[in-house]
Formats: C-alpha cells, sequence, structure tokens
C-alpha cells in the first residue's frame, strides 16, 4: 500500500470508478465537489473539519468513493451550520437540492 504525504488526498476519475464499483455514480462527484468546498473553506472552523475527518475515518469504507448520502445524513445530524452553508453555494447547490430530496423520499 502506497502511504500518502501529509495533507494530500486521492480524487478518482469517474471512468475508473465505473469500471471497479458499476450503477449510479452520481453520489461521487457530488461528496467530492462537498469535500472540495468545506477542506479549502478558511474560514471553516479547524474543529469542524477535524470532526468530518474522523467521521469518515471511522464509518466510511476505504476501497469505495464516499456516499454522498451518508455524508448529507451525517452533516445534517451533527453540523447542520455547515450543511445550510452548503445549500447557498452556487457551484452545487442544484445537485444538493436533488440529492436531498433523494434522501427524504427514502
Amino acid at each position: 500500500m502506497t502511504r500518502l504525504a501529509k495533507g494530500s488526498f486521492v480524487c478518482y476519475k469517474e471512468e475508473a470508478i465505473s469500471k471497479a464499483y458499476p450503477g449510479d455514480l452520481m453520489d461521487e462527484p457530488l461528496a467530492q465537489h462537498i469535500l472540495d468546498i468545506i477542506y479549502q473553506d478558511r474560514e471553516m472552523q479547524r474543529r469542524h473539519k477535524e470532526s468530518l475527518t474522523d467521521w469518515i475515518l471511522d464509518t466510511q469504507p476505504r476501497t469505495a468513493p464516499l456516499d454522498a448520502s451518508a455524508l448529507l445524513q451525517y452533516l445534517a445530524a451533527h453540523q447542520p451550520d455547515l450543511l445550510n452553508r452548503l445549500k447557498i453555494n452556487v457551484r452545487i447547490k442544484e445537485d444538493l437540492v436533488r440529492a436531498l430530496e433523494s434522501i427524504e423520499r427514502n
């Protein structure tokens, strides 16, 4: 297993994921966009970022892309202020609304 340098992260290409994990890939890009926005936001409190990192490492499988619906459910339950900030972000606003509506239907 290759170790990553501190502060680096892996970005998956959709084609590679579709071969390894066939099925609906709509969640993976949204989850990646959400993480990019959160971790690049300098105004975001460090403790919020650390809490999210701990949740990802403790609960999410490392062999599959992050599940956007699980991420949104975590944010709704534990960091609603962060979720509200994401809801007004123009980069993901429409995708986020669709994902939240899908979670509510299920």
